[in-house]
C-alpha cells in the first residue's frame, strides 16, 4: 500500500545543502508545508530579531533539543550569526540523522535585503516591508506556526486580526493626516494663483 501511495503522491525533491533566501521566500508565499527554519544564534539574538516562524535552537542546544521534536526527514533551513556557524550547525543535524538540512546563506541579514518577514523586539520597531501587508498569509504562517498545544487556530487567528486591525487603524490614520496635509497645500495654492491672476469680473465691461 505504502508503495501505491508512493508513486501517486510524487515526494519532494530534496532541497540543497545550501538554499537561497529566494528559494524560501517563495516556499513561504507559496504556502508549502513541511518544511521548518531554525534560528541557531543565541536566545537573545533571537528574541531581537529572526526570520518570521523560525524556531530558536541555539547551536550548543541544537541535536538535543531537535532529535526529540523535529521529524528526520522534514525540510529543515538553518541559520546563524554568521555562514560558518550556519554551516557547522547543519553538520550538527545531519550527524543526528537529519536527511534534509539546508543552511540559509546570508542568514537573516540577506532575508531582510530582500523583504522577507521578520518579527522581534527590534524588528517591531522598524518600517513594515510590503510583505507585512499580505494579510491572508500572515494569518495563515501565523496560525501554521504554532506550536502543537499551544493556542489554537481560531484564538491565533482571533489575535491576528486584532494585530491587523491596530494596523490597519494605524495605516489609516497616517493616510488621513497626509490627505489633510496634500488637500490644504492645494487649496493654498489655489487661493495663491487666484490672488495673482487678474480680475476677469471687469473684462468686456
Amino acid at each position: 500500500m505504502s508503495n501505491l501511495i508512493d508513486n501517486i503522491i510524487p515526494s519532494q525533491p530534496p532541497i540543497e545543502p545550501q538554499s537561497d533566501v529566494h528559494v524560501l521566500k517563495s516556499r513561504l508565499e507559496w504556502g508549502e508545508p513541511a518544511f521548518t527554519i531554525l534560528d541557531v544564534r543565541d536566545r537573545q539574538t533571537y528574541n531581537e530579531g529572526h526570520i518570521m516562524g523560525a524556531m530558536p535552537m541555539p547551536i550548543d542546544e541544537l541535536a538535543d533539543r531537535a532529535v526529540p521534536t523535529i521529524d528526520k526527514s522534514r525540510d529543515i533551513y538553518l541559520y546563524g550569526g554568521n555562514d560558518e556557524e550556519s554551516a557547522q550547525a547543519a553538520q550538527v543535524l545531519r550527524s543526528a540523522g537529519f536527511e534534509h538540512v539546508s543552511q540559509l546563506k546570508g542568514g537573516l541579514a540577506a532575508w531582510k535585503a530582500i523583504g522577507g518577514p521578520t518579527e522581534g523586539i527590534v524588528e517591531s520597531r522598524t518600517p513594515a516591508g510590503a510583505d507585512d501587508y499580505n494579510i491572508v498569509a500572515r494569518l495563515q504562517n501565523h496560525a501554521e506556526n504554532q506550536p502543537k498545544g499551544g493556542e489554537n487556530t481560531a484564538e491565533s487567528i482571533k489575535r491576528g486580526v486584532s494585530n491587523l486591525k491596530e494596523n490597519i487603524q494605524e495605516g489609516a490614520s497616517n493616510l488621513k493626516e497626509g490627505i489633510q496635509e496634500k488637500a490644504s497645500e492645494v487649496k493654498q495654492s489655489i487661493n495663491e494663483s487666484r490672488d495673482s491672476s487678474p480680475d476677469d469680473s471687469n473684462v468686456g465691461s
